[in-house]
């Protein structure tokens, strides 16, 4: 249940722009769907350092992989409503030893997963909140799971969705993926560190590249599906400011990526690739706006606290 332990992106929609975000526990998904009690500030303020075999310079499955271990879309029933995804329980592949949900938790860093609000069919009837495990190495254990039952990581994922989340079956393309990213994860311990804008923007930088295969091969499902997870981490970031000049700029790029996904839809393959190449650029030079107003958002500790501080709303 490594993987089962994903906890919660987002629940955002603004003006049909978004879907859910996937870049970490999200704020209003969470007091939208979680009990009072479950957001608390350091693990909504800081982040363990991934380290990945081979650093950047990752295959398309494994890069592929990553974007969908950020995103809410792969889950199903209550999580896919509350906007669960594998990156906020295991930050960068770590365990979130700050997390916690009243009711579901004895303790930060665990979670009873095995609990009729997650799926039905994985309800064993007991209060049993496990430690939440790191991910890192998980491609050297032999044996997989709290029961240590399973030993092939692509099976252990495919019952973590399927069976203990209430997800759809997940097509050979996502599930190679998400194992591919997995294996990625180097065994060393890691160190927290500061959660910044710029941190999450440069996560999203590093995911629209995974349009770029879909769009050469002229794949319009898969290029939909990778635009919808985009968005999502649009939508992360979106919900973090409060400023109109820096939403308007996020929802342009939800925008464009929607364009994109129509674009190849229609088969109209040349557009649809000079339209993700300016959103590239945009993305890496992004409007001065963007930063400016990231000091005076929710990225900025003392300003969550204070949100966080604020009645249930």
């Amino acid at each position: 249940m490594l993987l089962a332990l994903c906890l919660f992106a987002q629940g955002l929609f603004v003006q049909g722009l978004f879907v859910q975000a996937a870049a970490a526990q999200s704020l209003r998904g969470a007091l939208d769907w979680l009990p009072p009690g479950s957001l608390n500030l350091e693990e909504l303020t800081r982040r363990p350092q991934e380290i990945q075999t081979g650093g950047r310079q990752q295959s398309f499955f494994a890069e592929y992989g990553r974007l969908a271990f950020r995103s809410p879309d792969v889950l199903g029933g209550n999580a896919r409503k509350a906007g669960l995804s594998c990156h906020a329980c295991h930050p960068n592949g770590d365990a979130n030893r700050h997390f916690f949900i009243p009711g579901l938790s004895d303790r930060p860093g665990h979670i009873d997963v095995t609990h009729a609000l997650w799926s039905a069919k994985g309800d064993d009837g007991r209060a049993n909140p496990l430690q939440i495990p790191s991910l890192r190495g998980v491609k050297d254990k032999p044996r997989l799971g709290f029961d240590r039952r399973l030993g092939s990581l692509r099976e252990f994922t495919r019952n973590v969705i399927v069976l203990e989340f209430d997800g759809a079956e997940p097509d050979p393309l996502l599930l190679d993926a998400l194992v591919a990213y997995q294996q990625t994860l180097a065994g060393e311990q890691a160190p927290e560190q500061p959660l910044h804008f710029e941190d999450d923007l440069g996560d999203f930088v590093r995911a629209l590249g995974v349009l770029r295969l879909p769009l050469a091969e002229e794949n319009a499902p898969l290029t939909e599906r990778i635009a919808t997870m985009l968005r999502s981490q649009v939508g992360f970031m979106h919900e973090r400011f409060e400023a109109t000049a820096p939403q308007q700029i996020l929802e342009s790029w939800s925008q464009d990526l929607r364009g994109i996904a129509a674009l190849a839809e229609a088969g109209r393959w040349p557009e649809a690739r000079d339209k993700l190449g300016a959103l590239q650029r945009q993305a890496r030079q992004p409007p001065a706006a963007l930063a400016a107003a990231a000091p005076h958002s929710l990225y900025d500790p003392e300003k969550l606290r204070a949100w966080l501080s604020k009645p249930v709303r």
